[in-house]
C-alpha cells in the first residue's frame, strides 16, 4: 500500500494513516508510517529503536529515525491515534535522528524561536496562542525538536497548529482558524506564512505560576536538570547508552543557549502583558548585543 506524502518537522512523511493536520508534500520521503502488528514488548529504548504501548490508541514501533509501524487499536479513537503519532512517537523517531525533542511548544519573533517548556497545564500552548494573536507565528506546539550546533540552537518547525483546551481557546480571540476537537482539545489549523525547516533558537523559558510577571536567568547545571525534565525520554525504560546520549545533547543545548526562568499569574487577562514582557527580553538581548 502507497502511503499520502506529507511535511512536518523539516521531513516529508509518507503514511499509511492519514494525517490530515499536515501539508501535503512531493518530495521524497523521509519518514514511513504503515499499518502493521506492534506485539506487547517491554524491551528498553535505545537509540535506534522504541516502542509505545497506548490504552487509548494502540501500539506504535518507532526504529531507525526512519520508520513507524502503526498499531491502532481495533474500533478505536483515531484522533487518539494521531495525537500520540504526531506527539510522543514523532518525538522518540526524532530523536532517534539526533535531535532532542522537548515538551515545548514555540513561536517566531523576528525571525528566531522563542520556546516554551513545563509540564502538562503549565500552560505552553496558552503562551503560544497570546503570541500569535499579537501577531507572531507558530513554530511548533508540543514537540519542541531542538539542537546545538556551533551558531548556538536550532529547532524543527512543526507547523502552525495549536491543540488548546476549551478555555485556552479565547485567548485567540475573533482568529479565523480550521478547528476541529480531537480527544481533549481543540486543534486549530492556523494560517501562515511557509516556514524555514529549522530556526534559530534565542531564547528558551521555564512557565511557572506565581503572583507577578518575572523572568530570570537559571545556572547551567540547572538548566541540564530542566531539559532533561521536560524532554521526551522515559528514563528507567531507556538503555544506559541511549540515556547517556541524552544527557550530552542537554548539556550541548544548555551550554549554547541561557535558560530562564517565566512566572505569571495563572489567569489569561495577564497574557498581553506576559507577551510584552518578553519582547522587552528579547529588545534587551538585541541592544546588548546577545
Amino acid at each position: 500500500m502507497t502511503g499520502i506524502r506529507y511535511s512536518a518537522f523539516g521531513l516529508t512523511i509518507e503514511s499509511e494513516f492519514e494525517l490530515p493536520e499536515l501539508t501535503h508534500s512531493m518530495a521524497e520521503p523521509d519518514i514511513k508510517i504503515r499499518l502493521g502488528t506492534v506485539p506487547p514488548s517491554r524491551r528498553k529504548a535505545s537509540a535506534r529503536e522504541q516502542f509505545i504501548h497506548n490504552t487509548a490508541a494502540g501500539g506504535f514501533h518507532i526504529t531507525d529515525g526512519r520508520n513507524i509501524v502503526v498499531d491502532p487499536l481495533p474500533g478505536g479513537n483515531s484522533d487518539a491515534v494521531r495525537v500520540v503519532l504526531l506527539g510522543r512517537a514523532m518525538a522518540y523517531l526524532l530523536r532517534q535522528r539526533g535531535w532532542l525533542p522537548l515538551h515545548a511548544s514555540g513561536v517566531s519573533v523576528g525571525g528566531r524561536a522563542v520556546l516554551f517548556l513545563g509540564p502538562s497545564g503549565a500552560g505552553k500552548s496558552t503562551a503560544a496562542a497570546a503570541f500569535y494573536a499579537r501577531g507572531h507565528e507558530i513554530v511548533t506546539d508540543d514537540v519542541g525538536a531542538i539542537r546545538a550546533n556551533a551558531e548556538g540552537c536550532q529547532v524543527l518547525s512543526a507547523g502552525p497548529r495549536l491543540r488548546l483546551a476549551a478555555d485556552s481557546s479565547a485567548v485567540l480571540g475573533n482568529t479565523r482558524a480550521k478547528r476541529e476537537f480531537q480527544v481533549d482539545k481543540f486543534t486549530f489549523h492556523l494560517k501562515g506564512p511557509t516556514q524555514r525547516n529549522t530556526i534559530p533558537v534565542t531564547r528558551i523559558y521555564l512557565l511557572e505560576f506565581g503572583e507577578l510577571i518575572l523572568s530570570e536567568s537559571v545556572p547551567a547545571l540547572s538548566s541540564v536538570v530542566w531539559l532533561s525534565t521536560h524532554s521526551f525520554i522515559k528514563r528507567r525504560g531507556t538503555e544506559p547508552d541511549a540515556l547517556r546520549s541524552h544527557v550530552r545533547d542537554c548539556v550541548a543545548v544548555a551550554s549554547a543557549m541561557p535558560l530562564y526562568r517565566l512566572v505569571r499569574p495563572k489567569t489569561f487577562a495577564v497574557l498581553p502583558d506576559l507577551v510584552r514582557a518578553v519582547e522587552r527580553d528579547l529588545e534587551s538581548d538585541v541592544i546588548s548585543g546577545n
